[in-house]
Parts: C-alpha cells; structure tokens; sequence
C-alpha cells in the first residue's frame, strides 16, 4: 500500500501545479464573474448525473471483485470487466441525449438564483460539457482496470491532461471573446484520455488472454454470475449517490442564492482544499481498496493503527495553517487581473469553513474506502447518510444567516462525521480519540503562535506556516508518546518504501520506470 500511495502523490504533483496554473489563470482573465459562474454550473451539472450512476459502481463495486476474481479465477476478471462495460456505454450514451435534451430545465433546477443571461450561457456550456459523458465513464473504468495490476499511471496523468485542457481553453476563450470555449476545455481532453486508455490498457495486456478460463459455463451463465455478485456488492451502496450528488446539488443551488460571485469562489476555495485531498485522500483510499481488500477482517484494525498517526500528524496542522492564513492564500495564489477584493474576501471565508475540517475529511475518506474494500457496503452506506444529509440539511438552514462561510463550514461538518461513524465502524474510534487528544495542546500551541503571525503580505504568511510547523514538529518531538507514535510512524514507512524499492522489480506494476508502468 505504501508503495502505491506515494506513486499516486508523486504522480498528483504534475496535476497540481497544473491545476494551480489553471485557476490563477482563470481568476486572472475572467475573475469570479458570469462565465466562471457558468461554467462551473455546466461542469457540476454534468458530473452530478454521472456520478451518481458510476462513482460508487466503479470503486466500491467493481474494483473489489475484479481484484478478486484476478487473484482466484482470472477468466471471471474479464468477463465482469466486459459486462460492466457495457452497462457503462449504454448508460453514458443514455444520460448524454438526456443532457442534451433537458439542459435548460436542469440549469434553473440546479442554480435558480442565477440571471437568465448567465443561466443561458451555463446552458450552452452544459451541452458541450455532455459530449465529453461516453469517454469519461469508459476512462474511469480503465483506471481501476490498470490500479488492480497496482499501475497508477492513467489514475496520474488525469488531472494533468485535463488541467492542460483547461488552460488551453482559458487562453483561447479570453482571446476570442468567445466563453463558451471554456466548456471545451473538460470535453477535448476526456476525448483523448479515453484514446490512450484504451492504448494502454491492450499495451500491457491487462485484458489479454488468461490461463484460468473462468467457471466452466456459458458466456451468457457467466456473464449473470459475475454482474450478480457486481450487484449484491453494489446494492447496499444505492443510497450513497442520492444524498452525495444531492449534498452537492443543494451546496451549488445556495450558492447561485448566495450570488454570481459565490458560486465562482467556491471553486477557487475547494481547488486549494481538493488538493489537498486529490494528494492525500484520493491516493490512501484507492491505496487501501488494492491493500485493505486483500486484508483478513483481523487485521484491519491493526492496519489502520499504523496507518493514522501519520496522515493525523500531516493534515493537522494542514487545518491550521488554511484557517488562519485562508486570506493571505487566496490573496497570493488569485488576487490579480479580474479578481477584486470582493473575490478575495468571499474565497477566503470559503477556504476558512472548508479548511476547519479537511483533517477529518481526509481520515473519514480513508476509513470509507477500507469499509469499501472489506465489502461492508451496509456501513459506508450509514456513513454518508449521516455524512451527507446533515451538511445539505446545514447549507439549507444557515446560509441566510451565515452566508458563504454555510457551504465550508456544512461540508467540514460533513467530514468529521464521516470521520468518527466511520472510525466507530472499523474499531479505531477510541484509538483515534486518544491521538487528537494526545495533539490537542500542540494545536493549540501551534494554532496561537500561527495566528500572532498572521497578516497581509506573503512574509507574514511565509512567516505564520513555518512557525506553526516548529512548534508542531516540536511539539512531537518532545512528548515521549508522540515521538513514539508518530515519528516513528513515519519512519517505519519511509524505511520500508526504500527497502521495497531498493529490491528492484516485483510482481505487475513493481516495474523498472522503463518498461512504462511507473509513474
């Protein structure tokens, strides 16, 4: 697991800085006005439709089964392969006429508080942006293809591809005149992803001929087999794309009441804290569905007892340093060009409600993907129902009152549930009680000196970051028990990653980077 985590930061770095470039650029030639505004509503309308048919089915469901079926009866792998396929590009086909069809109505359902002119271009937006439906299904299903031989390397080059897109598209949008190219910007490069997906999958063989056969049965018999078990794994997951896709439904529905300029924010906030996530979250949970799924249900809590001290010990003071210092951030990485004081100070507040909680976000995401890799469907279910209805249920009742600051603070809120109905699941809840407490009076300590620090200008920011990572490091470094828990946490990892490494080739993706499986 290790081994594919950090394969998987390393590879999110690219993606990163490309999507920071991205955003600035964005924020510079078109600031947090109507066509941002719109083409952030066309992008969550066409994601939200697809996510909440394939996000689940793919993670939860297929990737379980098809890393199974590899291990003990390599010819049923493929068959659940080709019949999920095919349910997916009949329904990514489906929900693309249906986009097309019902843009407009889907438009004023989604974001009702925005003007007719805004609404029309979101519209327009929406229609290009559903082009892209067909290969970016297809495109996901290849990355779980190629993450159960552990090669990381469509799951990397996603966010960099589709950054490039983007920029491109900023670029050429601002020079004609023409917003609308902004919405090519997420089509064209889904388009070409799927083409060297399907390269690269037939490259390496993935899906090439098996010795086992499969079960000793018709391809039709076979082929109801394995989407029967694809379904009783799938089943008790029904609820959870309901009240996700919702959850984000209502936050971009207050928003467009909240204004044009919030609905554009957001995204500026979110992309500082879904870097976060994209870096640190994203890659333990796919790392613990290919570790934690091959795991006996004992082992499990001793795993995540070596796992969580050390993402506590990093995204801790991660919260601390994005809560007080959420002004100075946004003013560095946005504030030129279009972006005004106005988009400062509503980004700002939206990085503060979402930054109090991305320690929890980020453990409550892991522990949902270790429940998903030991087939408690049932669980992860309760776990976003509590999750996901209490943060739009927040959005609804406190944004008249709270403003911008309702759509961070709703989803950090989301978060620590996720993080401790999870926790109490798996076993590891006290365990974890203890560890923040045992954090509690550094954080305070760190949190105190990080918010003297604070102020305008980058030397200040500079200045708050680095004093609250000494006091923290500090902090851990001199109370025996910490010191025990988390240095050493950390290294042991890092010393068994350059042991792994230093014995050269394993098993399917422990390759040499020149055979092109490494990342």
């Amino acid at each position: 697991m290790t081994r594919i985590f950090f394969r998987l930061v390393l590879g999110g770095v690219t993606g990163k800085v490309l999507g920071l470039l991205r955003e600035v650029l964005l924020a510079a030639l078109f600031g947090a006005g109507r066509a941002v505004a719109a083409n952030r509503v066309a992008l969550t309308g066409t994601l939200i439709p697809v996510n909440f048919f394939t996000a689940d089915a793919l993670s939860a469901g297929f990737l379980p089964l098809y890393v199974r079926y590899r291990a003990e009866q390599p010819g049923m792998a493929l068959v659940l392969y080709r019949a999920v396929r095919s349910l997916l590009a009949a329904f990514s086909l489906l929900l693309t006429v249906a986009l097309l069809v019902g843009r407009t109505a889907w438009v004023d359902l989604l974001a009702p508080g925005l003007d007719p002119e805004t609404a029309e271009l979101a519209s327009t937006m929406l229609g290009i942006a559903a082009l892209s439906v067909p290969c970016y299904v297809q495109y996901g299903l290849y990355t779980l293809v190629g993450l159960a031989h552990d090669d990381v390397r469509l799951i990397n080059i996603r966010p960099s591809v589709q950054s490039l897109g983007l920029i491109g598209a900023t670029v050429l949008a601002y020079l004609t005149g023409n917003v609308e190219i902004l919405a090519w910007g997420f089509t064209v490069p889904y388009v070409l992803l799927w083409v060297f997906a399907v390269y690269w999958i037939r490259r390496r063989g993935y899906l090439g001929p098996v010795d086992d056969p499969g079960p000793s049965l018709p391809d039709g018999a076979a082929r109801r087999l394995a989407l029967g078990m694809f379904w009783r794994r799938l089943r008790p997951l029904l609820l959870i794309p309901v009240l996700l896709q919702g959850s984000i439904g209502v936050e971009r529905a207050v928003g467009s009441l909240l204004g044009v300029e919030v609905v554009a924010a957001t995204e500026y906030a979110r992309f500082v804290v879904d870097s976060c996530m994209a870096l640190l979250a994203a890659p333990l949970g796919l790392a613990g569905l290919a570790s934690f799924a091959r795991m006996d249900p004992a082992e499990v809590a001793g795993g995540l007892r070596r796992l969580l001290p050390p993402v506590l010990f990093v995204t801790v003071p991660l919260s601390l340093i994005l809560c007080l210092n959420s002004t100075g951030i946004v003013t560095v990485l946005y504030a030129r060009g279009e972006f005004d004081d106005q988009a400062v100070r509503i980004s700002a507040t939206l990085l503060l409600g979402f930054a109090l909680g991305i320690w929890a976000q980020v453990v409550g995401y892991t522990l949902v993907k270790v429940l998903n890799a030991q087939g408690r469907n049932f669980h992860v279910a309760i776990v976003m129902a509590v999750s996901y209805a209490v943060a739009a249920g927040l959005n609804l009742l406190l944004y008249r009152h709270w403003g911008a600051f309702t759509l961070g603070a709703a989803a950090s809120v989301g978060g620590l549930l996720m993080f401790l109905v999870s926790a109490r699941l798996l076993g590891v809840l006290g365990y974890s009680l203890r560890l923040l407490g045992a954090l509690l009076p550094g954080t305070v300590a760190a949190g105190a000196l990080g918010y003297l620090l604070a102020g305008p200008g980058l030397p200040r920011l500079v200045g708050s970051c680095v004093g609250i990572l000494l006091v923290w490091v500090g902090y851990a470094a001199l109370v025996p028990a910490l010191r025990r828990t988390f240095l050493a946490s950390i290294w042991a990892r890092a010393r068994a990653l350059t042991a792994r490494d230093s014995t050269g080739p394993g098993r399917d993706g422990d390759r040499t980077p020149s055979d092109g499986a490494s990342a």
